[in-house]
C-alpha cells in the first residue's frame, strides 16, 4: 500500500502547477510526502478537522483552500486520511 500511495503522490506532482502533495492521518502522521515538508502534517490534518466542525451535520467533508502570494493548499479529509496539494502561482 505504501508504493502505491508513493506512485500517485509521484504522479500528482507531475501535474503542472502542483508543486507538492502531502497525505496524514487524522493524528497529524505524515503517511506521505513530496515536494514539501513532512512536518506540515500535524498542520495540514488540524485545518482539515477545524474545518470540518463549521458543518457538522454535512455528509460531505470540505475542501479547503488556503491561499497566499506564494501559491496555495487545498485540503481534503477521506476515510481517516487528509490530503494536502500544494499550488504554485502560474
Amino acid at each position: 500500500m505504501e508504493r502505491q500511495l508513493e506512485k500517485h503522490l509521484e504522479e500528482t506532482c507531475r501535474v503542472p502547477g502542483i508543486s507538492g502533495a502531502l497525505c496524514a492521518d487524522n493524528n497529524g502522521l505524515c503517511l506521505a510526502a513530496r515536494g514539501c515538508k513532512p512536518e506540515l502534517a500535524g498542520h495540514v490534518a488540524s485545518i482539515a478537522q477545524q474545518a470540518a466542525q463549521l458543518h457538522p451535520n454535512s455528509s460531505t467533508t470540505p475542501v479547503i483552500c488556503v491561499e497566499s502570494e506564494g501559491g496555495s493548499v487545498l485540503i481534503k479529509s477521506e476515510n481517516d486520511v487528509t490530503m494536502a496539494m500544494f499550488k504554485t502561482p502560474l
